[in-house]
């Protein structure tokens, strides 16, 4: 089961391979089972994105956009979006407010272009990273460019951005797959207006393999070769920022595990160690490299107390007839000198 979304004290878990939901509260007990239903004319497609919107189970389907769910599993609205789009890859969240207008991560639109990858990563990488709709008059447009100074704007292949936004107050939080940084948004008027670039650079991290886009195949080579460092979650305390990273495995590493091998992949794979870096609020390094406890699993959830949420790997530390998770506290920063 695997820990999703947070509101108001409820908590949001998801069955492994399934379409079954588990809200529960602080204590552990399990509040609402809900159960997508898959035939039928409530049936759903597929389930991009889940978590709490409005104070209701929400996910962002295939087809049907936005539908919201009682506590007893049953539709109680559906936010359509305009029809003739994919999504690409699964987010973090269904959708956010910008003022009186919703917003979501981007659909993919004109897929006349996917034939030719390189004409359609070019267009991909220079469009903005949400779809906002008027629910009223179901007019729709595109907001949150990615800064010039991102690796998705120099040209060559990168595969899919994987976007992750946290949005706390007015102020959002957008980093990509391929990337140790994270951009900063501010709302203003129903836009986001960016605001700051800040980058990561650890020690020993492996970077993110990039090819010409005239040869996007061997990318995929090159991926087989190693683990990229990577940005797994982005918490906004009161006052501090924390990134929960890992540094990646270079090639002389991965090669002695058997890709083929799931079991023994996964194995190698979720033992990679876990960091994280501090950031004060004006997004200046505090600490970097402060290694988590071995055998987690990391969450999206924060409490209201700067407490991040983990959750026990059972693959790796032993299977239970219960999923435990643990409250991590940040209680000192050494800083960088």
């Amino acid at each position: 089961m695997t820990l999703i979304d947070t509101e108001d004290g409820m908590f949001l878990a998801k069955k492994e391979g399934g379409s079954s939901y588990i809200i529960f509260d602080k204590t552990g007990n399990i509040t609402s089972h809900i159960e997508l239903k898959t035939d039928g004319p409530n049936a759903i497609n597929m389930a991009y994105s889940e978590g709490f919107f409005d104070g209701n189970f929400t996910i962002m389907d295939l087809y049907r956009g936005l539908i919201q769910f009682s506590n007893e599993g049953d539709i109680i609205n559906n936010i359509t979006i305009p029809e003739g789009y994919i999504y690409m890859h699964p987010y973090n969240r269904p959708a956010f407010k910008l003022g009186n207008k919703l917003a979501y991560y981007r659909p993919e639109r004109d897929l006349k272009d996917w034939e030719d990858q390189e004409k359609f990563y070019r267009k991909y990488y220079n469009e903005p990273i949400l779809e906002v709709i008027d629910p009223i008059t179901k007019e729709i447009e595109l907001k949150m460019e990615i800064p010039e100074t991102s690796i998705y704007k120099d040209g060559d292949f990168h595969f899919l951005h994987h976007p992750k936004i946290i949005k706390k107050g007015k102020f959002w939080y957008l980093f990509l797959m391929a990337e140790m940084k994270f951009y900063v948004y501010e709302e203003k008027e129903e836009d986001l207006i960016f605001k700051e670039s800040v980058s990561l650079n650890v020690k020993d991290k492996i970077p993110f393999p990039q090819v010409n886009l005239q040869n996007t195949d061997e990318l995929f080579s090159k991926l087989e070769m190693v683990v990229p460092s990577m940005i797994e979650q982005l918490f906004v305390l009161e006052d501090k920022i924390i990134l929960i990273y890992k540094k990646g495995a270079s090639e002389n590493i991965v090669k002695n595990y058997d890709r083929e091998n799931q079991a023994e992949w996964m194995d190698f794979f979720e033992s990679l160690p876990k960091f994280a870096a501090v950031y004060d609020s004006d997004y200046k390094l505090l600490q970097e490299d402060i290694e988590l406890p071995s055998g987690i699993i990391s969450t999206p959830i924060v409490n209201k107390d700067g407490q991040i949420f983990v959750q026990k790997n059972q693959r790796l530390l032993g299977e239970e007839d219960w999923n435990t998770y643990y409250l991590l506290t940040l209680n000192k920063v050494l800083p960088i000198r």
